[in-house]
């Protein structure tokens, strides 16, 4: 794991937040392991909102960093199917502060608007979509996955089809599986008083 560093950003750790339904906790740099491990994950930013509701437990902060690295620095799926997983779970599970935090990263990853919208809008489980077909096997393994939990072998097969190895295979797996528990975080904590707000219809930019 790499080493913690001070912020580079001219940003405050959570600046501009709304409240959640527990306190965000901000240790400043040096003061605690776990939020400079996370400091290193942000790229020397800021500590997010969700950093803010985790640091109040720092086992849990800890081993959050781990599994950050692991999905997000270390995961070998392409990067437009690692977003669009995440952006499902966050339209099933109707958490509108993940949907806000990886829309960008998932148009960088190369989703259009259509995309976009096709993910916001197409109802669990539906296998009209038009996605491409890389992208809709994804999205179904994700509605499965998400809502049934038992995932069909077809579905399962479908998406494998689209990934070079089992690794992909078990990180795509892991992604969606992490994100439901992101998710559950961020709507159960009302994280900057996000779990009321809809998850927006994407616009074309």
């Amino acid at each position: 794991m790499p080493e913690p560093s001070q912020p580079t950003s001219s940003l405050k750790d959570g600046e501009g937040l709304l409240p959640a339904r527990v306190p965000y906790v901000f240790p400043a740099p040096g003061e605690s392991e776990a939020a400079d491990h996370t400091r290193v994950r942000r790229a020397g930013g800021p500590l997010l909102a969700l950093d803010g509701v985790l640091l109040n437990c720092e086992p849990l902060a800890a081993g959050w960093n781990q599994i950050g690295y692991a999905l997000r620095d270390y995961n070998t799926i392409p990067a437009d199917i690692r977003e669009l997983l995440v952006l499902r779970v966050a339209v099933l599970n109707k958490a509108t502060f993940e949907w806000l935090e990886h829309e960008g990263p998932g148009r960088k990853a190369g989703l259009t608007t259509a995309d976009l919208r096709a993910i916001r809008l197409s109802a669990p489980l539906s296998t009209s979509t038009p996605l491409t077909h890389r992208l809709a096997a994804a999205q179904l393994f994700a509605d499965y996955s998400t809502t049934e939990v038992r995932v069909p072998q077809n579905v399962f097969d479908a998406l494998r089809g689209y990934l070079e190895t089992d690794r992909q295979m078990v990180e795509a797996v892991a992604t969606v599986a992490c994100y439901n528990m992101v998710s559950r975080i961020l709507v159960a904590l009302d994280v900057n008083a996000k779990t009321d707000v809809e998850v927006p219809i994407p616009q074309a930019e």
